[in-house]
């Protein structure tokens, strides 16, 4: 009898095992763990706007040297840093500055021959590998450079991407959010190895459901080895995704609800107020900030505590943002998120508005972009 006790309490155990490690391989989501983020858009909402000195840990003032014509940063559309290297997207080029904002170097690789991008959609980093991703959607590529400027190699994409993010392995998180009639791209958010072959489906879309959020990103680093995700209407949810684990931490509503009809139509930007998208997602251990709209008819800057899940109205950029901007310390534009800091910006343009000027006196007509980075 106690052989085959034995034998029966053995079997049990390995069928355990396989259960959990199948469990593992399925990469379960938590979906019990979710808190409301309200986000009204028909009406209005008059949350006190919150203090930023009093959220966040410090906050660092960096002026961008501008010592030559190729220093020139126009615009500033995403900011990464490793080590003391802080990277400016401008456009199809990347701009290096240190943390003091010294000016190191311009980097642009734009051009149709070998190891040329067209232009940079987004990009990435891996500090570890000191190699730098850049994501072409007009190629449907990603080109990897040392950070030293010099081509490695490129991964050929087999859909249609709009974001991406690196892991620390090398490998890729891809999203694409909209649905193309007559074409088998895959939709949603997935995972590949460094060679861009798939390997999970990470998030589900609906297929059936056309109406999509309008703008990137949808992928924050929220620290290293933690990427934060932003689903698209038909999938308000946000996500963290460590490893193979998924976790849903929140999820936005709101006082509009899609018709059933409007979720299978392609047409959008015709019907505000009955239709709506998010869009500038960025995310922190602590901060979640993205902007909900009904297509111009309305717009909020929604910026959460998660500490106590507390939702703030942020002010849209103009004459009352720049009236108040001195005495709430409110935000400038806020343009990325990158390991537990929120970076916004200034330009001459905006500091030379008579309310700001006493903030950044060393702010030219000709100066490049003063860069904010709040600190978590």
């Amino acid at each position: 009898m106690f052989p085959i006790v034995r034998k029966a309490l053995l079997a049990c155990v390995l069928v355990a095992v396989q259960f959990l490690f199948s469990c593992k391989r399925e990469q379960a989501v938590c979906t019990d763990c979710i808190h409301d983020i309200y986000v009204p858009l028909l009406e209005d909402d008059i949350t006190e706007y919150p203090m930023v000195s009093r959220l966040f840990t410090s906050i660092d003032t960096i002026y961008l040297e501008n010592p030559s014509p190729d220093s020139y940063v126009q615009s500033v559309d995403e900011v990464k840093f490793t080590g003391d290297t802080i990277i400016v997207r401008s456009s199809s080029s990347l701009f290096f500055f240190d943390r003091q904002g010294h000016f190191l170097k311009r980097f642009s690789r734009q051009g149709n021959g070998f190891g040329n991008y067209r232009v940079i959609e987004r990009f990435d980093l891996l500090p570890d590998r000191k190699e730098l991703f850049v994501l072409d959607d007009q190629s449907n590529k990603v080109f990897v450079y040392g950070l030293d400027g010099e081509y490695r190699r490129q991964v050929s994409l087999y859909d249609f991407v709009t974001d991406f993010a690196v892991l620390p392995d090398g490998g890729f998180l891809f999203v694409n959010p909209i649905r193309y009639d007559g074409k088998n791209y895959r939709r949603g958010l997935w995972k590949t190895d460094s060679e861009g072959n798939f390997l999970k489906q990470v998030v589900d879309f609906d297929p059936e459901f056309a109406h999509v959020s309008i703008n990137n990103p949808y992928l924050s680093h929220i620290k290293p080895g933690v990427i934060g995700f932003m689903g698209v209407e038909d999938n308000d949810r946000f996500y963290n995704i460590t490893g193979d684990s998924v976790k849903v931490t929140c999820r936005m509503t709101t006082d509009i609800v899609i018709p059933d009809d409007m979720k299978k139509s392609d047409k959008v930007f015709v019907n505000p107020r009955k239709e709506y998208t998010k869009c500038g997602y960025m995310e922190t251990e602590r901060f979640l900030y993205f902007v909900a709209t009904n297509y111009g008819a309305n717009l909020v800057i929604a910026f959460t505590d998660k500490s106590d899940w507390k939702t703030y109205r942020m002010y849209v950029f103009s004459e009352d943002f720049n009236n108040n901007a001195g005495r709430t310390e409110q935000f400038p534009y806020l343009v990325s998120c990158y390991n537990n800091t929120l970076v916004g910006f200034f330009d001459a343009g905006m500091v030379f508005d008579k309310s700001l000027q006493k903030q950044f006196p060393l702010m030219r007509e000709d100066s490049n972009p003063v860069l904010l980075f709040y600190n978590d």
